[in-house]
């Protein structure tokens, strides 16, 4: 009869390596789409360019680390190809605001030397191209807005 207790399995150094990798990329995955959030309500093109392409950087490094069959693979789109498809329409979006808001630039100097000329028509028509343009930068901001909630 043996008289010794049965050795205790030897646990690999990788044992819960990969869960602990999946929860630190889910934590960094909801703090990018909160950080996406954020730059939206404030409208800032910069940053919401900067969090969409570290979030679509870390999903495409964790999509190739994790193999074929780690993501849902069915006819439909899951939240993951949502997702890739609001960043892919959004950095679209985002440098059509930029050519906005450079336009407008361009026009709030036009708009300062027709004032300092005392141009009166050139002020009225640089004035006129630029509501034009800031109409399409909100129109452009609503675009992004609604597709990033239509997502959810």
């Amino acid at each position: 009869m043996p008289t010794d207790f049965p050795s205790r399995r030897q646990r690999s150094p990788d044992y819960g390596r990969s869960t602990l990798r999946a929860v630190i990329v889910n934590l960094r995955l909801r703090l990018l789409g909160w950080r996406i959030e954020q730059a939206l309500e404030e409208r800032d093109h910069i940053r919401l360019l900067l969090h969409l392409n570290a979030w679509a950087e870390l999903h495409r490094r964790t999509s190739e680390g994790s193999g074929p069959g780690a993501l849902p693979s069915a006819n439909r789109i899951t939240t993951v190809e949502s997702k890739d498809v609001f960043c892919d329409r959004a950095r679209d979006i985002l440098s059509r605001i930029a050519r906005e808001e450079r336009r407008l630039d361009r026009i709030v100097g036009r708009l300062k030397l027709a004032r300092m000329q005392g141009n009166r028509r050139g002020y009225d028509r640089s004035h006129a191209v630029g509501q034009i343009s800031y109409d399409r930068t909100v129109r452009l901001w609503q675009q992004i807005s609604l597709s990033f909630h239509s997502r959810r």
